[in-house]
């Protein structure tokens, strides 16, 4: 009989012609104390509304994301988990102070990448120039695009997915409508996210979007939301949807801060439940199986069930 004693232990029994999983450490969620979440479960942290006590599991987190859904009007918000709280919505390239070596370096990394990787990309006639950009991201270089999802329970398995390395992890919230209405000084329901499939794209939106894809000197001030196209599986399966920053170096701290009624928060964890919680997840067929389509995810989930590494 062999045991694994992580969370989530599934218990292999290897004894006759066949083998047997049992679950046998299914969440239980009894005995669960119900939360009162109205405004004053949350507290503006540089400008950025912030639950005061952390949450510690799913279930709370749900009716977190109820009252936050229904608080900003918004079906669709868009989530980003973070595995510590001190990570704020800044992309790689600003982290990485890319841009302190030159203000066109992050542009000639994207033209060799571009110059480079058609041999190892079938369909890369079909590339439109956003394509790249995001393929780019893909295969970890720099670049101002930050990650979002449209799913918050991918959102959550991001910030917990290595819970030995967390700290309050965290996820945010945002509503993407209401930024755009922010930034541009939209009328309320004139908010937009901007397409990448050059077959939906505008004239109007068409030359916004330009904007961002050159130089730092040529890029707007803020970021603007916007949806790719799906060129492979991680995208679908992710819901990925990203924000493209422009010349701000920390653009949502400083529309978070001059707008009382901002439309962005942030989810706090408790550390000590990290385990727990992608063990919840992991119950609910959030995995690296579903988050990673292919050989790769398929590994990572299988040892995770026999307890490997």
């Amino acid at each position: 009989m062999l045991s694994k004693g992580v969370c989530g232990g599934h218990k292999h029994s290897l004894s006759g012609k066949y083998q047997v999983i049992m679950i046998c450490d299914i969440p239980r969620f009894k005995d669960r104390k119900q939360v009162k979440i109205d405004s004053k479960f949350f507290k503006r942290i540089a400008g950025i509304k912030t639950n005061v006590r952390l949450l510690n599991n799913v279930q709370e987190y749900i009716e977190v994301i109820d009252y936050l859904r229904e608080s900003s009007d918004v079906g669709k918000p868009w989530y980003r988990g973070v595995s510590h709280a001190k990570y704020e919505l800044i992309p790689k390239v600003y982290r990485d102070r890319i841009w302190h070596q030159h203000e066109d370096y992050e542009w000639w990394i994207l033209v060799n990448f571009e110059n480079r990787a058609r041999p190892f990309i079938s369909d890369h006639h079909f590339y439109c120039a956003w394509d790249w950009y995001f393929a780019m991201q893909h295969y970890g270089l720099p670049t101002r695009l930050l990650d979002w999802t449209e799913g918050s329970l991918i959102a959550l398995y991001f910030a917990v997915r290595k819970p030995e390395e967390t700290y309050i992890p965290s996820v945010y919230f945002m509503n993407p409508y209401w930024f755009d209405e922010a930034v541009y000084k939209k009328e309320e329901g004139d908010g937009v996210v901007y397409s990448t499939d050059a077959n939906a794209i505008s004239d109007e939106h068409d030359s916004r979007l330009s904007s961002y894809l050159g130089t730092w000197r040529e890029s707007p001030p803020f970021p603007i939301c916007i949806k790719p196209r799906v060129i492979n599986n991680r995208i679908h399966a992710q819901k990925s949807v990203f924000t493209i920053h422009g010349k701000y170096f920390n653009p949502f701290r400083i529309v978070s801060r001059d707008n009382k009624n901002a439309q962005i928060a942030k989810i706090r964890f408790s550390t000590k439940k990290a385990a727990y919680i992608k063990n919840q997840l992991d119950g609910m067929g959030i995995s690296e199986g579903t988050l990673f389509p292919g050989l790769e995810g398929l590994s990572r989930d299988l040892k995770h069930e026999f307890g490997i590494g």
